[in-house]
């Protein structure tokens, strides 16, 4: 393989670690006796750890705030849940089962998680999300097979989830530090609960005005916070913020046909639950890259 070629294979990787190792990469491929495809191969699997490496650099941080923020959102929205259930079972007694272990679970799962996140106790808030999530995942799930729509509804619970689990594993260990805009979130979640409470039922259409302002408190928490902090914030944001037009737009037709047609459903195929999987994961990369210039602790372009 010629220098040329070689060059070309070292473009893929970041634009700061070619500027300090590329001659020295460049004489190690060009003295490496191996074909030219093991070595290609090697070049593009160090190419994607080196863009992984730099998208989590100095993550921990921000993870913890991501962690403690996600938790007690989750929390408010388990409880809402929880309320919601349990005062119908309390009015129609004879019709409505008492709340499930699923949704007790998932309460408790996010509790855990929010107080040992607090605590800096990186186990116990891991096995609180763990069992967070599987609760955000079984709740729609136990439903697929006769309204499949209610996965798609509840997919942006489902990644928050995932999201607020990767962080805390990701989160630093120790301290009882409180975030910067934690009083902002803390609102937000108490309008949160406050909305089925008010309304009977979770995201009732009045409601929906307590939980647009809670959006917008959550959204001013993370607006003031540092810029650099910002956009670090923002690369954990963008995964659950991408799954709300990604269901709109790309499972609306699905979701239609479902709603006109009970007789016979259409499932969400492979190619679907593809999409829904790594479009996520392309905006956290996508959104990870473009703010890379702002992000503390690397090299900026000149």
């Amino acid at each position: 393989m010629t220098e040329i070629r070689y060059r070309r294979l070292l473009a893929l990787y970041p634009r700061e670690f070619r500027q300090e190792y590329g001659d020295e990469m460049l004489g190690v491929l060009m003295a490496d006796p191996r074909p030219g495809a093991a070595q290609a191969f090697d070049v593009v699997r160090g190419a994607i750890a080196a863009h992984l490496r730099l998208m989590v650099a100095g993550q921990s941080r921000v993870a913890r705030t991501v962690q403690i923020f996600g938790a007690m959102l989750l929390f408010a929205v388990a409880l809402g849940r929880v309320v919601v259930e349990a005062r119908a079972a309390l009015r129609y007694p004879e019709y409505v089962p008492p709340v499930d272990t699923v949704s007790w679970a998932r309460l408790a799962g996010w509790g855990v998680a929010l107080v040992a996140a607090y605590l800096g106790w990186r186990v116990a808030a891991a096995a609180g999300a763990t069992v967070g999530l599987a609760g955000e995942i079984a709740a729609p799930a136990r439903l697929y097979l006769d309204t499949p729509a209610t996965v798609l509804h509840a997919y942006w619970l489902i990644v928050a989830a995932a999201v607020v689990l990767i962080a805390g594993l990701v989160a630093a260990r120790g301290g009882r530090t409180e975030p910067r805009g934690l009083a902002w979130v803390a609102a937000a979640s108490t309008l949160l609960v406050a909305e089925p409470v008010m309304f009977d039922r979770m995201f009732s259409p009045i409601g929906n005005v307590l939980v647009v302002a809670a959006a917008v408190l959550a959204a001013v928490a993370v607006i003031r916070q540092e810029p650099e902090f910002r956009a670090r914030l923002l690369c954990w944001v963008a995964p659950v913020l991408v799954t709300i037009p990604l269901v709109q737009w790309g499972f609306g037709g699905l979701i239609k046909h479902n709603m006109g047609h009970p007789e016979s459903l259409q499932l969400i195929n492979p190619l679907q639950w593809a999409v829904l999987v790594l479009v996520p994961v392309a905006a956290f990369a996508g959104v990870s890259l473009l703010s890379r210039r702002d992000l503390p602790g690397l090299p900026t372009r000149r």
